[in-house]
């Protein structure tokens, strides 16, 4: 039993029998071999990119053997590092087979692929048919000896080059389950790395208005006020570590995948079919030279009979046009209002007939073969005075010409010219 075990035993055990079983458990734990007792020793940590900060020279201090694991209590190797000269310093909590067998940082506990809560991405799993219960093998541990076997197990895995990380992931999904749960991980994962996490904790003594301390490092002492954790509510800022870790009440991952369902929600209803049954045209935006025709009816034949696609990559889009109205709308309703080629996010919208875009502007505009405005409207290409310079009738007169021999042809506003004739005089054109 580790030390606080000891000392968290029932009241009916004398204090004095409690402090002698633990002095006991902490001269046998300090006396035994790590390598007969498996203890973890490793040269770097498991991290994500965002605890390790945006630098990427960092000096980390190493400790063997420096603190138990908060899942499995086996001493493990303590990493501890600042990531950034205005962030606060950070050190693993978990040891480095807890953390493989979960595919989770060794620090905040996230996705180390996407960056989310285990609780999120197992949720994402299941609905892609993707999920793999040998990952839950710790979850049914209660016990420390329970824990400990597993613990033991995953070390030897890992010692004869098994990749454990597959028992988190999509080990036994098929091509096409791997395929749908990226994609739905995709959709929850951010598409940067988030390094606000790092900042310096809250000054205690500030939210007491009672802060004297001229060099105080913490928020907002230090010039950064920026506290988005005021605003969120209590349970966000009490979140469990085992719970984080097995996935279960994390307030965190609730509040994703709640946010997720609104997403979807919103963007299965703006994929609804349009009335016209003469559209058979999906708009997918967001291309770059990486995307092809090839590559966009590897996705999209699936659903149905393509008529044509058409990449325009000055535009960064595509219009995908299938043969029957039917194949268009399997399309929409199962890829959604996204789809992923060559590794890009594309989104995907219903397209529209060529005379509702000048429609919804209010402009009167072109439809298909149309061009210009109704008669008597102020739309463009109607025949409004001084609009069409090229059509002299359009023109309006600045002034009214003069009267009698003292006018010009040249100050008629409807001749274009003039030339002069053999005479000597100037006639207009």
């Amino acid at each position: 039993l580790s030390f606080a075990a000891l000392l968290s035993a029932p009241p009916h055990v004398p204090k004095e029998h409690r402090l002698a079983c633990g002095e006991t458990a902490m001269a046998s734990r300090q006396n035994a071999d790590p390598e007969e007792e498996g203890w973890e020793r490793t040269d770097f940590p498991v991290v994500c990119e965002d605890c390790l900060g945006p630098n990427p020279y960092i000096r980390m201090q190493k400790t063997d053997y420096a603190a138990e694991c908060a899942i499995s209590g086996r001493p493990f190797t303590v990493f501890r590092w600042r990531p950034g000269t205005e962030a606060r310093y950070k050190k693993t909590v978990v040891c480095k087979e807890i953390a493989l067998a979960k595919n989770v940082c060794q620090v905040c506990l996230l996705d180390l692929d996407y960056g989310i809560p285990v609780q999120a991405r197992d949720a994402a799993l299941a609905a892609a048919g993707a999920y793999n219960p040998n990952s839950d093998a710790l979850l049914g541990a209660k016990s420390d000896v329970n824990i400990e076997f597993q613990t033991e197990r995953i070390a030897q895995r890992i010692a004869n080059g098994e990749d454990v990380t597959e028992d988190a992931s999509l080990a036994v999904a098929g091509a096409g389950g791997k395929q749908r749960a990226h994609e739905i991980l995709s959709k929850m994962a951010r598409k940067t790395p988030y390094y606000n996490k790092n900042k310096t904790a809250i000054c205690s003594f500030w939210l007491r208005n009672a802060c004297t301390r001229a060099d105080c490092p913490y928020r907002p002492c230090n010039g950064d006020t920026n506290m988005p954790e005021l605003q969120s509510s209590a349970e966000m800022r009490t979140q469990n570590l085992k719970d984080r870790y097995y996935g279960v009440n994390d307030p965190v991952a609730n509040k994703m995948m709640a946010r997720t369902e609104e997403r979807d929600a919103a963007a299965k209803k703006s994929m609804e079919p349009p009335s016209d049954t003469n559209i058979t045209t999906l708009y997918v935006g967001g291309l770059d030279e990486r995307v092809t025709e090839d590559s966009l009816r590897d996705v999209f034949y699936q659903y149905g009979t393509l008529k044509s696609v058409k990449v325009l990559s000055a535009k960064k889009c595509a219009f995908v046009t299938f043969a029957d109205r039917a194949g268009a709308e399997a399309a929409a309703k199962q890829a959604g209002h996204e789809v992923h080629v060559e590794g890009l996010r594309l989104r995907v919208m219903w397209g529209k007939p060529a005379g509702s875009k000048g429609d919804t502007k209010g402009k009167g505009g072109a439809g298909v073969g149309g061009a210009g405005g109704a008669p008597g409207s102020n739309a463009p290409g109607a025949d409004v005075p001084g609009s069409n310079p090229t059509n002299p009738d359009a023109m309006q007169m600045p002034f009214a010409p003069p009267n009698g021999k003292g006018a010009y042809p040249s100050m008629d506003p409807k001749a274009l010219g003039s030339y002069a004739t053999g005479d000597g005089e100037t006639k207009a054109k």
